[in-house]
């Protein structure tokens, strides 16, 4: 009798189909809509996500019990490229928008329904805001290029990943070219230069300038003055050849950068393209000729790679709102890092009274760790760390027992 009630009740508890009979028919998503009405609700909305508009609640949720928020089936970044195989293979190209390398696609798309076309959460200008936050200026200015002012972003950019440099959906010129043709007056406004092989933004700002043409508003004085040929050999088709070699060019008016050469570390000044490695040669963005503002221009080459790929790029900029150049020389210095100067002093400049009544350093005061003087950067990062104030170990007790074991 007592292996009969056991028997009687495994085959209870086992699932419908594996006990004979035919599995539950849900009528979904009526089933799920009978508490979850703020959901359907989102039916009225224009753009609807495809497995909500067919009803198919459970193509991405699991009725009963899930790992993940909200029940759905996977994490967000597998589940939605089990259907989205476009996307997929993009996050897979050179250049990959952050939120689609991490997977936060909800972060862009509401999963269900939007009022905006692939279920964006906002007008594309105005998410596109919430994370660049220069976009929200470039409207204001006297010149918006067509695409900025319609606010299409996705007419230059790829949302999701690129083989180009910033997510442009195609190369520069080509690109530009796909809009602004090379017709007689183009040719006439670039003094008959060709520019099939050109880099536009090397002049013209691509979202929005105070400057006609989009042309930026920090210009070369042989730019401004119109004079190509003060740097470039002349003539009709001419594809902007140098009339010499890139830094003896530069050097020839930049007299003051030569004395730098001399120095012990020299920033960029050996390779071949030196100058245009920070400098545009036309008009920039930022003074004197910076591509970019300092902590942009600087972190295309700097805090790259495996060791920072984990960590967010204001975790490494420096007492925020100071530029790089505050610490570090730009062209070379006599010290490492071209840093400004050394020790003690680099930093009392901006931190004059320091650890002045605590804990002790320079002077004869050693660091067990060096055997030399004990300086601000014993303790303190001079970039980003885990800890405030620029701490690389807790303070509470690791960071003191490199030095304090005792």
């Amino acid at each position: 009798m007592k292996m009969r009630v056991i028997i009687l009740l495994t085959l209870a508890l086992l699932p419908a189909g594996r006990a004979g009979t035919s599995p539950v028919k849900v009528n979904e998503p009526s089933v799920c809509f009978a508490c979850h009405d703020t959901i359907e609700a989102l039916n009225k909305m224009r753009h609807l996500h495809t497995a909500f508009k067919q009803g198919i609640c459970s193509a991405c949720h699991n009725p009963h019990a899930s790992k993940h928020a909200a029940l759905i089936n996977d994490d967000i970044k597998t589940l939605c490229l089990s259907c989205h195989e476009n996307v997929k293979q993009e996050v897979h190209k050179a250049s990959v928008h952050q939120p689609a390398l991490d997977g936060d696609c909800t972060t862009c798309h509401d999963p269900h329904a939007s009022e905006q076309k692939n279920q964006l959460k906002q007008k594309m200008l105005s998410l596109c805001t919430q994370c660049h936050t220069a976009v929200a200026g470039w409207a204001t200015q006297a010149v918006v290029h067509s695409p900025v002012k319609a606010e299409n972003c996705q007419i230059c950019h790829s949302p999701h990943g690129s083989d180009n440099e910033n997510l442009l959906t195609h190369a520069v010129p080509n690109l530009c070219f796909s809009c602004h043709k090379q017709d007689a007056p183009f040719a006439a406004a670039h003094k008959g230069y060709d520019l099939s092989k050109a880099n536009c933004i090397t002049c013209h700002d691509p979202h929005s300038s105070e400057r006609p043409k989009l042309l930026m508003a920090n210009q070369h004085a042989p730019f401004k003055a119109g004079q190509c040929v003060s740097c470039h050999t002349a003539g009709a088709g001419s594809a902007f050849a140098l009339v010499s070699e890139l830094k003896t060019l530069c050097l020839k008016c930049h007299k003051q950068i030569q004395e730098n050469m001399d120095l012990p570390y020299r920033h960029n000044l050996t390779d071949e393209r030196s100058c245009l490695n920070c400098h545009n040669p036309h008009a920039a963005p930022a003074s004197p000729l910076l591509a970019a503002g300092q902590k942009d221009l600087c972190f295309r080459c700097h805090f790259k790679g495996e060791n920072y790929k984990d960590k967010s790029r204001e975790q490494y900029v420096t007492h925020s709102g100071m530029d790089c150049s505050n610490c570090h020389t730009p062209h070379g210095g006599d010290n490492a890092k071209y840093l400004k100067s050394v020790g003690e002093d680099l930093c009392r400049g901006c931190h004059p009274s320091a650890h002045k009544g605590s804990h002790p350093m320079g002077g004869d005061v050693i660091d067990p760790r060096t055997n030399t003087t004990l300086v601000c950067t014993g303790c303190h990062e001079l970039h980003g760390a885990d800890f405030k104030p620029y701490l690389p170990l807790n303070p509470a007790r690791e960071l003191c027992l490199q030095c304090h074991k005792k």
